[in-house]
């Protein structure tokens, strides 16, 4: 058969395009996988249950004792649960790993599976991060069936895989990287997680756009999708969830790198908030939501005459089509000729941000770079700009108004539709508007 390697669509001939993904030479030819593989972790058979009898039973978290990370989790890990930690190389995945693997270790018996790295390399990385070296146990193998008996032999209760393309399973057809190879390795754990009672959590790699390397049917299998994030030039760490069964989704956790691994960055204000105590032209801050979190950021804006006939408009953190619209809006319903000018955006702290309800944030910072007057001092705006310059409504308006208290902000700005929302009891000024051009007019008089 010939596989996609995107996405695993099968076909009986050589393809130059997918048909499922649109992808272009990615079929790679394999052997078929013998249907009489069957279940290969297998467990006594269950009878039927009601489930009324299931969701009355008191099920307890495992706490790994990294707050943020319990966090995302939803309060802890849940017995055979498997997780899939992608991220960029260099990231820190491995360290993160070892540093979970560190505090599972004091919780239960725990097996760090380095198959990229010898034995010896994890010791002197565990050695630097002063790790907690208890009931922690490093094997450099990458035959699956090997570990699973270890996991029996031994007694397991948390398995660290480092990482799934580069282990494999002499069960299923295929080289190890390959699309048969990974989901059949990814189904061979999945299968000792829910079988055997362990917490798997396995490092993934990614391709050049991002996605982890492999089938999405990786993706599909395990119960929770966590991917690394951060720039080169920075010490900051994003920890982000995409996909949890057991929690919130979109959820985020922030680290910073040292030279003893990585701590958790509770107070995010110090990272996103740079220039919290003075005022700047062209900038702005705003709260969105990230998951279930509210987070106070800074958006900046530079607005600058174009020297050579042609605008340019560039956008970083901050989707570029959504900040075109902005533009447009701003042209249009406010009557400020940006046409001749260049215009750049920039989310502070290297978040980027997706919540609608920075638009009004994103419009007062270019327009206050384009007059290059300060907007009023320890004042948050938040609101969603519709294409008529009307202020649409936010959600969870009362988490962000309790988060602007507690930065200390004095005033902000929202949608008039909701006021009707709020608790009483905030301490700070707010005030709603119902058009952008009833906001311009009344912070720029």
């Amino acid at each position: 058969m010939f596989c996609c390697s995107n996405c695993g669509y099968k076909s009986v001939k050589w393809l130059g395009k997918c048909p499922f993904c649109q992808g272009w030479e990615s079929f790679c030819e394999e052997a078929e996988i013998s249907s009489s593989v069957g279940v290969v972790v297998t467990k006594e058979k269950a009878a039927p249950q009601l489930l009324k009898d299931i969701v009355h039973t008191d099920y307890k978290r495992i706490n790994v004792g990294i707050d943020e990370f319990d966090r995302i989790l939803g309060g802890g890990l849940v017995t055979g649960e498997i997780i899939l930690l992608g991220g960029e190389p260099g990231v820190g995945k491995s360290t993160l790993l070892l540093e979970i693997s560190s505090k599972l270790s004091k919780v239960g018996k725990t097996l760090y599976v380095s198959a990229e790295e010898s034995a010896q390399q994890v010791g002197l990385r565990a050695k630097r991060l002063d790790a907690n070296l208890n009931n922690l146990y490093v094997v450099g193998e990458d035959n699956l069936q090997t570990i699973f008996g270890y996991i029996k032999d031994d007694g397991f209760k948390f398995i660290m895989v480092d990482s799934i393309q580069v282990v494999y399973c002499p069960l299923y057809e295929g080289v190890k990287g390959s699309v048969s190879q990974i989901r059949g390795s990814a189904d061979y754990l999945t299968q000792i997680a829910k079988f055997h009672g362990v917490v798997i959590i396995i490092v993934g790699h990614v391709t050049k756009d991002g996605s982890i390397a492999g089938p999405k049917l990786l993706e599909h299998i395990v119960d929770c999708v966590f991917y690394f994030e951060g720039e080169n030039l920075s010490n900051y760490r994003i920890l982000r969830a995409m996909k949890n069964r057991f929690g919130p989704t979109g959820d985020i956790a922030v680290f910073e790198m040292n030279s003893k691994g990585l701590k958790e960055v509770k107070r995010t204000t110090d990272l996103f908030l740079p220039h919290k105590e003075a005022a700047v032209s062209g900038s702005c801050v705003v709260c969105v939501i990230e998951g279930l979190r509210p987070i106070l950021i800074e958006l900046q804006s530079l607005v600058s005459k174009a020297n050579f006939g042609t605008v340019r408009r560039r956008s970083i953190g901050f989707d570029f089509n959504r900040s075109s619209l902005l533009i447009a809006i701003i042209e249009k319903r406010l009557k400020i000729s940006l046409s001749s000018e260049d215009v750049f955006l920039n989310v502070a702290g290297g978040l980027r941000v997706v919540d609608p309800a920075a638009d009004l944030g994103v419009v007062m910072a270019i327009i206050s770079s384009c007059k290059d007057k300060e907007l009023p001092a320890s004042s948050v705006f938040i609101a969603e700009v519709g294409l008529a310059g009307e202020l649409r409504k936010v959600n969870n308006i009362n988490l962000r108004l309790k988060s602007v208290e507690r930065g200390g902000f004095k005033n902000c700005f929202i949608p008039e539709s909701n006021l009707k929302e709020i608790d009483s009891n905030f301490k700070f000024n707010i005030v709603g508007f119902s058009s952008l051009k009833d906001v311009v007019e009344d912070v720029f008089k």
